[in-house]
């Protein structure tokens, strides 16, 4: 693995009197360019675990069969191994967390976006990122957020989201004012580890949804991150307030239409 010198900063040791009350956060997307169902992840994690991340994703790399970048599409029967230890790590380790949004195509009126779809996927990202950093933000906390390349034609499509996550954050009356952003840009997931992990648990989640797991491969470690949960799959969405493993499903309730899916509780990962 080549690690990006520009990310050897976050990815350093942890050193006495790192900020302790700060989050690195890792984002990408999966589903975006066919099927009905696509999504955004973001693995979260304190600023000062970056390098007990970093010797956890080394130590999993010299004891099994990696892949040149971990991610959903490269889960194949030779690298499964690699791919269920990094899955059981994730939940073994309590500050480690998940959290992803899910859009149904049919529910999303693009008359709010100006009939673009390059223009609803960057808010639904946005979105998603402004709803959970408001459930953990604190005076003095900040967040870092490294995004895999957005999908989208816009170039600086990166910065539109920094300007409006600070101002969306900003509207809020309890965080007028406390800058929680840190900084949000791109880096390249081929030396990201949090990006490629945020690949893996999200393509698990949107392949069940479509159900395109054709190897039986990637239908073993759905059933393991699902068995984690205590859940027989992973074709539910979870309570808001569930920190650890969170699936949110984006629902108009004005639709008319049925919920697209179960919530389900996993209380011991709350």
């Amino acid at each position: 693995m080549t690690i990006d010198p520009d990310d050897l900063e976050e990815m350093a040791e942890s050193q006495p009197g790192d900020p302790n009350r700060h989050f690195l956060i890792y984002c990408d997307e999966s589903g975006i360019d066919a099927g009905t169902v696509f999504g955004f992840g973001s693995l979260w994690m304190p600023w000062e675990r970056r390098g007990d991340f970093l010797q956890l994703w080394r130590r999993l790399q010299q004891s099994h069969f990696p892949p040149s970048e971990a991610k959903w599409t490269k889960v194949k029967s030779q690298t499964l191994p690699f791919f269920e230890a990094l899955v059981d790590e994730f939940f073994q380790r309590n500050w480690l967390m998940f959290h992803c949004l899910l859009i149904g195509k049919p529910q999303v009126d693009l008359s709010y976006h100006q009939n673009s779809w390059d223009l609803a996927r960057r808010k639904h990202f946005v979105m998603l990122l402004t709803n959970k950093i408001k459930r953990f933000a604190a005076p003095g906390k900040q967040y870092r957020i490294r995004v895999d390349p957005l999908p989208s034609s816009y170039a600086k499509a990166d910065e539109a989201a920094e300007i409006i996550l600070r101002r969306m954050l900003n509207e809020d009356v309890h965080l007028r004012g406390m800058n929680v952003i840190h900084s949000l840009r791109t880096v390249d997931s081929k030396a990201t580890p949090g990006v490629q992990l945020s690949d893996v648990l999200l393509g698990a989640i949107v392949s069940a949804r479509r159900g395109q797991a054709t190897s039986a491969a990637k239908h073993s470690l759905i059933k393991r991150i699902a068995g984690h949960l205590d859940w027989p799959d992973l074709l539910a969405d979870t309570m808001p307030a569930v920190r650890k493993f969170n699936i949110w499903r984006f629902w108009h309730p004005t639709s008319g239409e049925r919920r697209p899916e179960a919530t389900r509780r996993h209380t011991s990962l709350l």
